[in-house]
């Protein structure tokens, strides 16, 4: 992970020795996300990073739904 405040990146990768990213695996949670209602975005260029971007008013309900959904989102994709 990486980032400053709420800004974050959330690197998906193949293996977590190598490093190498997983883009396929990031469109896949990308589309999970959106059926769960969630909307997300993607680093475009094969990175397979994901950009978490949440508004300054979140709260922290609104985080722990978001976690969750990306938690069921990730796990159909795999």
């Amino acid at each position: 992970m990486r980032g400053r405040g709420l800004l974050l990146g959330l690197d998906l990768v193949k293996d977590r020795r190598s490093k190498t990213p997983d883009p396929e695996l990031a469109q896949r949670v990308m589309g999970e996300c959106l059926q769960l209602g969630m909307m997300t975005s993607v680093v475009r260029g094969g990175f397979g990073i994901f950009r978490i971007a949440p508004p300054l008013t979140i709260t922290p309900q609104e985080i722990d739904l978001g976690i969750d959904m990306f938690d069921k989102a990730l796990a159909r994709a795999l």
